[in-house]
Formats: C-alpha cells, sequence, structure tokens
C-alpha cells in the first residue's frame, strides 16, 4: 500500500535488493555478450526484449510482477526494453525531461500519435498523454549508482502535470531529489515524471536496465513494439 501511494503521489519508489545478486551477475554476462556480438553500440541497446529472451522472462518473474501488477494489474506486460551503460568511454549527462514516445512495430497514422521517428530501425512515436499516464517504468540496476556514479534525479510529483513545456521544467528544478540504488535495487517510476542525470564523477560502470509495462493495447492498428 506505501509503495503504490508512492508511485501515485510522487511517480517514484525505490525498492532494494529487488533482484537476487546471482541474477544481476547472470544479466552483465549476458549483456556484455550480446553487446559484443551484435551492432550495438557499446553503450547501450535498444531492443532488449527482442536480442535477450532471459531478460523479457524476468517481466513475467514474482519480483518484477509484485512491483507491476499493484499499479497496472494483473494484465501488465512490457513493452520496450533498453540497456543504458555508462562507464569511462562513454560518460554522457541527460537534461531534464519526460519520457513521451512509445515504441510500436510499425507506423501507421493515428490521430493523436504524433511525432514519429526512427531509432535503430524501430518505429518510435509520442502518443496521447493518458497513454503515458497509464504505463510504468522499471530501471533495474546492475551497478551500485551512487553519489558520484550519476544516480537518477528526479522532481517529485511532477507526474501529475501532463505534459510540462521545457521553460516550465527549470522553475520546477528546486524541487529536485536524487535516487542513489544499489545493485539488485529498482527504481521504479511513472515516464511522466521529469528527470535527468549528470555524467558519473568517478566514471565505472553504471549498467542500468529499462524497462516499460502498459496494461493496454493501442487504437486502431498499432502495436506496441515489444509486445
Amino acid at each position: 500500500m506505501v509503495y503504490s501511494k508512492s508511485i501515485q503521489k510522487d511517480g517514484f519508489s525505490i525498492l532494494e535488493r529487488a533482484i537476487d545478486a546471482n541474477q544481476i551477475a547472470a544479466y552483465k554476462s549476458l549483456l556484455q555478450s550480446a553487446i559484443q556480438h551484435s551492432d550495438a553500440k557499446g553503450y547501450g541497446m535498444r531492443r532488449l526484449l527482442e536480442e535477450i529472451p532471459m531478460l523479457r522472462q524476468l517481466c513475467w518473474e514474482v519480483p518484477i510482477r509484485n512491483l507491476v501488477e499493484p499499479i497496472l494489474g494483473k494484465n501488465a506486460f512490457p513493452v520496450r526494453g533498453i540497456f543504458f551503460d555508462k562507464n569511462p568511454q562513454a560518460n554522457w549527462g541527460v537534461s531534464w525531461h519526460q519520457d513521451m514516445t512509445i515504441a510500436v512495430k510499425q507506423r501507421i497514422n493515428i490521430c493523436g500519435f504524433w511525432p514519429w521517428s526512427l531509432k535503430d530501425g524501430v518505429h518510435h512515436v509520442q502518443p496521447p498523454i493518458p497513454i503515458l499516464e497509464r504505463m510504468l517504468t522499471l530501471r533495474i540496476h546492475l551497478d551500485d549508482t551512487l553519489a558520484d556514479n550519476a544516480p537518477l534525479q528526479v522532481i517529485p510529483g511532477s507526474h501529475l502535470h501532463g505534459y510540462v513545456k521545457p521553460e516550465n521544467i527549470q522553475k520546477l528544478k528546486e524541487n529536485a531529489v536524487t535516487c542513489p540504488v544499489y545493485s539488485g535495487g529498482v527504481l521504479v517510476m511513472k515516464p511522466l515524471l521529469i528527470h535527468a542525470s549528470q555524467p558519473a564523477k568517478q566514471a565505472s560502470h553504471r549498467r542500468v536496465i529499462h524497462i516499460e509495462f502498459a496494461a493496454e493495447e493501442l487504437p486502431g492498428s498499432l502495436e506496441w513494439y515489444g509486445s
């Protein structure tokens, strides 16, 4: 109950030790191998659930379902998976933003879905705000992400304002908090939560598995890419 209220009110919650240490080690090994044997850049992978079936299976295991179902219900399913790895060779920062796009299997022009883009061969589009409001993101941390290793910064409650113009985001920054997470922990957040991250102060691996969930099909003939 406390967890659900935190997601509703603040737009995020941190669950430590949600994933077993042995599983975390296995995912690190799988991701390293997958990147070495694919065209993916060393700092990330967009087609994560397609490339690594074990991570798709994780989405249906009890530890993850216990985080997803209290918010989205038992019909929730994964719709996109992305892998990020900030490291000494790729130590970037991300400015304040909301996650406004979804990945779909093909471009079909439907009212309210715009603009379109193509990323690594996958069609992305900005859907109507109510669809984003009914989604949930899990960020599974494979490494300790503490003060020196670029923890996510978020603005609590900002997911309740729908789309927030960039100039208005600047006014909300004074309410930002930092979200340190240890390896095996999960940061659960709403896509519309305003968030950012800085380059790591002492760059080492900062690997995160980012999985988005929904509980409804898209209108018309549109289909979620990861479903």
